[in-house]
């Protein structure tokens, strides 16, 4: 006899559920220990849970790569979405403290993905494979700095927004290797206003 619907989808869910537990996992594992630490046996064991189940939701490493940094990627595409959507009209001041201070949230908030974004970069230069997941996480971004930037009468937006997040993702990696005191009043923001008319 065939399971019924009510017993077949707690099962799923808990399926689901382990499977993410195991991403969560991984992507603390790479915060902590980087991308070289990741098996999955140490993924399985940062999950408090068995080598089989690693195995079995991920049959490859670089599958469960690529799905830590999708999992990663998602989330911030969320985050990011969730902050500039439809944001009110405001003036320059306020676009460059709003960006900054999206920024800084994305750093402090979770610093593990923080970390977890830049080893993840390096594992993409090593498996082209893996470069959709950080394709569409750096377009979100860049669409969302355009957004800002083109509000403040910015001409080419695209193209600033492009230099914006590479210029960020270069003093983030900085900061997260060697922490600097006032950091978003001293480094961040600044940076950010380059970007923007003078106001």
């Amino acid at each position: 006899m065939s399971s019924t619907p009510s017993v077949r989808e707690p099962r799923m869910a808990r399926g689901v559920a382990r499977r993410e537990a195991l991403l969560d996992a991984a992507i603390r594992l790479v915060a902590r220990d980087g991308v070289g630490a990741l098996t999955h046996r140490s993924v399985a064991a940062e999950a408090g849970t068995t080598h089989g189940n690693a195995r079995y939701y991920f049959g490859t490493l670089d599958q469960l790569l690529d799905e830590a940094l999708r999992r990663l990627a998602t989330r911030q595409i969320e985050e990011v979405r969730a902050v500039f959507s439809e944001l009110p009209d405001v003036d320059v001041s306020r676009r460059i403290d709003r960006l900054t201070s999206y920024l800084m949230g994305a750093l402090t908030d979770d610093r593990d993905a923080a970390i977890a974004r830049y080893e993840l970069f390096l594992a993409v230069a090593r498996r082209p494979g893996l470069r959709a997941s950080l394709d569409a996480w750096g377009t979100t971004q860049r669409a969302a700095f355009a957004g800002e930037l083109r509000g403040a009468g910015v001409a080419d937006a695209e193209a600033a927004a492009a230099d914006l997040l590479t210029a960020v993702n270069g003093l983030v990696l900085e900061h997260l290797a060697l922490p600097v005191e006032n950091f978003v009043t001293t480094r961040l923001r600044p940076l950010v206003a380059r970007f923007f008319p003078e106001h």
